[in-house]
């Protein structure tokens, strides 16, 4: 084979790609019903409620245990799987140090047996959380992220990995079950197509988007002789530098925009060149949020903050602090200001760090950077389009808020 450029290699590859995207227009597998009506990222009321109602054996479903054996077969658990029962958000008692809280997906059979599942999508983790859990009963407590990942130590407060607690992923545990759930639902269309949907909608949170072919036949490519395999890595070994010019100008156009709007952005958690450049060149840390922080109203020892923030997703919301400290927003006295946020848009999500929060219109996965929504950011043109619809979100959302404390806001 002559000698190839990279840009040869670039052209092959996108012609693999473009054969591909074809075949998936001819098959509809583009079309994905939870990407259509926006809740791919919903822990509650997608993940939690999709996967305990297959392993309900009294489901909608209509195929008693079948689905919950493969399960417990699978991650090699002992359950009676024909008197389990399963609750989302089982109430386990007010939260203390050590104990309380809602258990994302809770089984039980009448022999004493039970699974506890804490449903990770990108929400962070909570103090003594599975150490909570793990009091109220300590059997078969698996903690289910997208690739895997292990707790953070504040949730996990000294449990043993693989003794006390056990990790699974979507990326395979969940995928693998999945697949077997479809086989046996295959003379059932409508359950196999939901099944296939959500398979779907894991492989792109996952970023395994594209088909296996397609992936099989661009390695097979890659690797067929010295030369494409040179020019790959060479590639490779830029790709990370180049997420980074990407993400980078996003914040500086969004920046832009925000402050010629007023905003005026505090130092806590800011975006720098060092973070951005650290979120894929060093050791992967899921405690790294950084973005743009503003301060809208204050009074005696309150004050509420908005901010845009990167963790997985481009995210932005509003945050209440008490002398200082955050993390107190599911006191009751914060109550007021949650509603208020509820009422801009009722696509705002609450918790104790937020009053509430919600995702760009368009998703921005800068962590698996495979959506085209991502790869639009190379094009100047829809690098301002896009920071300018956040933008005007952003503004209009801060704007009502103010409004609605001046109006509210009782001392």
């Amino acid at each position: 084979m002559s000698q190839m450029s990279y840009k040869e290699l670039l052209k092959n590859i996108d012609e693999i790609s473009k054969k591909f995207e074809e075949l998936e227009k001819v098959s509809g597998e583009a079309f994905n019903i939870f990407k259509v009506i926006n809740v791919t990222s919903d822990e509650v009321r997608l993940h939690s409620k999709f996967l305990a109602e297959l392993l309900n054996r009294n489901g909608s479903h209509g195929q008693g245990d079948v689905f919950l054996k493969l399960f417990v077969k699978q991650l090699g658990i002992l359950l009676d799987t024909s008197s389990a029962t399963v609750k989302v958000e089982k109430y386990i008692g007010k939260i203390t140090d050590s104990s309380g809280g809602y258990i994302d997906i809770f089984i039980s059979d009448n022999k004493g047996q039970s699974i506890t599942i804490e449903n990770k999508i990108y929400a962070g983790d909570q103090n003594n959380q599975l150490l909570r859990y793990f009091n109220f009963n300590p059997n078969n407590i698996l903690y289910l992220t997208l690739w895997g990942d292990a707790p953070e130590d504040y949730s996990s407060s000294g449990l043993i990995i693989d003794e006390e607690f056990k990790r699974i992923s979507y990326k395979e545990d969940i995928i693998d079950w999945l697949v077997g759930c479809r086989k046996e639902a295959v003379e059932l269309p409508l359950l196999r197509e939901a099944i296939s949907h959500y398979i779907n909608l894991i492989q792109l949170l996952t970023g395994q988007t594209g088909t296996t072919k397609m992936n099989k036949e661009v390695k097979e490519y890659i690797a067929s002789s010295s030369e494409t395999l040179k020019q790959a890595a060479l590639i490779a070994d830029n790709m990370n530098d180049a997420k980074v010019l990407i993400q980078w100008s996003f914040w500086e156009s969004l920046k832009e925009k925000l402050e010629a709007e007023g905003l005026t952005f505090l130092d806590k958690k800011k975006v720098t060149w060092e973070n951005v450049n650290g979120f894929y060149n060093k050791a992967r840390n899921k405690d790294v949020y950084f973005g743009f922080w503003v301060k809208i109203f204050e009074e005696n020892n309150t004050s509420i903050h908005f901010g845009v923030e990167l963790h997985e997703d481009i995210y932005f919301g509003f945050t209440a602090e008490k002398k200082g400290v955050g993390g107190v927003s599911n006191l009751v006295e914060f109550n007021k200001f949650k509603n208020m946020v509820a009422e801009i848009n009722s696509n705002y999500t609450n918790n104790e760090w937020w009053l509430g929060w919600r995702f760009t219109e368009e998703k921005l996965n800068f962590r698996a950077f495979n959506t085209q929504a991502v790869f639009d950011l190379a094009d100047e043109k829809k690098l301002d389009e896009k920071t300018n619809a956040i933008a005007e979100d952003i503004i209009k959302d801060i704007n009502e808020m103010k409004k609605a404390l001046e109006v509210n806001f009782i001392v």
